[in-house]
């Protein structure tokens, strides 16, 4: 399954400015672990905001779950966003199905 994450830290942290820097390396170091087991498709660093966005590739829910979990910089992410996505091979699929339901239909005045 793949994942949408989005997390920010939207107020200073509870820690040292060197602590929370030392932080920040760990998780990019293990984004980029993540990156090389093919966890993680594509993601970077949100510009200009305290926060970062990576498609994940993962087996489940629950394993999305204790991914962000175990982030370095999970305790002080103030906003977390996980969003299922539908592969775009999917997406074609049931794209070329419906217009092919719609094109075989009687009416032609199909609403969204």
């Amino acid at each position: 399954m793949i994942f949408l994450v989005k997390v920010e830290i939207e107020r200073k942290p509870d820690a040292t400015v060197e602590e929370f820097f030392d932080l920040i390396q760990k998780e990019w170091e293990m984004f980029e672990r993540l990156k090389r087991r093919g966890k993680v498709l594509a993601g970077g660093k949100l510009a200009g905001r305290r926060g970062a966005a990576a498609i994940f590739d993962v087996e489940d829910n629950n394993e999305i779950e204790e991914v962000v979990s175990k982030l370095p910089l999970f305790p002080f992410f103030t906003s977390v966003e996980i969003i299922p996505l539908v592969p775009s091979e999917k997406a074609l699929e049931d794209a070329r199905r419906m217009n092919v339901l719609i094109k075989n239909s009687k009416s032609k005045d199909w609403e969204f």
